[in-house]
């Protein structure tokens, strides 16, 4: 080659190699949109205390990950957005008034332990939010009551946390609770995770906007329906119904925020439906047969865990020729 001639270089990245026009900051904002309508209604029910929850996570996630960036250079800039939205989905699994350093703590996990640590957005093997929270409930689980940092709530609604009073007394203290209740948020829970019709609302926004995929919140739906009707034939006496396993505590928020996560989730159809159909089992299975009350983090945990390997079943090449035609 004549070495005055110009040397061309070329992409050898992986494939896909087309864009669509979307950027990390984009995909961010448009979440922290589907989210807005939660932080609203977690305002107007819980007031100053929720909202300092939120946005405390928020500012010290962000310091945290620039501070970070500072001393350890790399391609996860603060300005990308994802910290803020992974302190918001903190900050929703957290009690209304936590104390201010279980909320300092939690966020430094998540950004530091959770993401930081794997290299960023997009490296991470589980969810930063579910192992930072999960760090939180084995650490200090007295501090994550919901029932008791909402005792002064003045709900005409049943104040404690549904799934604890049905562990306690079984599953007839469901008709202590009303379904609409439920449903519009009236729940005693943490900042934004029990907030069930504003989280469907989010949900439903970034399935029209296509930010997630149908496969994956309809696998974790069909789950939590087909095992809780399933338990509740094999053990009616430990078991809830499927509508109040998927109205109750963080299971709208888990469908639709957690699960879907693009780092942590499949990118092929089959398995995304398997990988959401194993979360809604697991999801039941904690929940009936275990200690922890809700169990929705730890269901999120254990499916990322497994979504390497769903993801090992790929589509069939079209028109690729068997070995002995050729």
């Amino acid at each position: 080659m004549n070495p005055d001639t110009p040397q061309c270089q070329y992409n050898v990245a992986a494939s896909p190699h087309w864009r669509d026009g979307s950027s990390l900051p984009g995909i961010q904002l448009t979440w922290l949109l589907a989210l807005l309508p939660a932080i609203i209604a977690s305002g107007f029910y819980f007031g100053f205390a929720g909202l300092r929850v939120i946005a405390l996570a928020v500012v010290v996630s962000v310091v945290a990950e620039v501070v970070w960036n500072a001393l350890v250079p790399n391609r996860d800039l603060a300005g990308n957005y994802s910290s803020v939205t992974m302190a918001v989905l903190l900050a929703f699994l957290l009690p209304v008034g936590s104390p201010w350093w279980l909320v300092v703590i939690g966020s430094l996990l998540t950004v530091i332990i959770g993401k930081k640590l794997y290299g960023g957005w997009g490296a991470y093997t589980v969810h930063p939010v579910a192992l930072g929270y999960a760090i939180l409930a084995v650490s200090w689980p007295s501090r994550l009551d919901y029932t008791e940092s909402l005792i002064a709530q003045a709900w005409s609604t049943t104040m404690v946390e549904p799934m604890r009073l049905v562990k306690t007394l079984g599953p007839s203290a469901q008709a202590d609770f009303n379904l609409s209740d439920l449903f519009l948020g009236m729940q005693v829970g943490g900042v934004g995770n029990a907030l069930v019709l504003w989280l469907l609302l989010g949900g439903l926004f970034l399935m029209l906007t296509r930010e997630i995929p149908w496969q994956i919140p309809a696998g974790c739906i069909l789950g939590v329906v087909a095992f809780a009707a399933l338990f509740g034939m094999i053990a009616p006496d430990q078991s809830m119904g499927p509508v109040f396993h998927l109205l109750a505590g963080s299971t709208i928020l888990m469908i639709f925020f957690f699960a879907p996560e693009h780092t942590t989730s499949p990118v092929n159809p089959w398995p995304m439906f398997l990988y959401g159909l194993l979360m809604g089992t697991l999801l039941v299975l904690i929940r009936t047969f275990s200690i922890h009350v809700d169990g929705a983090i730890f269901a999120v945990l254990l499916a990322n865990f497994c979504s390497p390997l769903l993801d090992r079943i790929t589509p069939s090449i079209v028109g690729q020729e068997v070995q002995d035609n050729a």
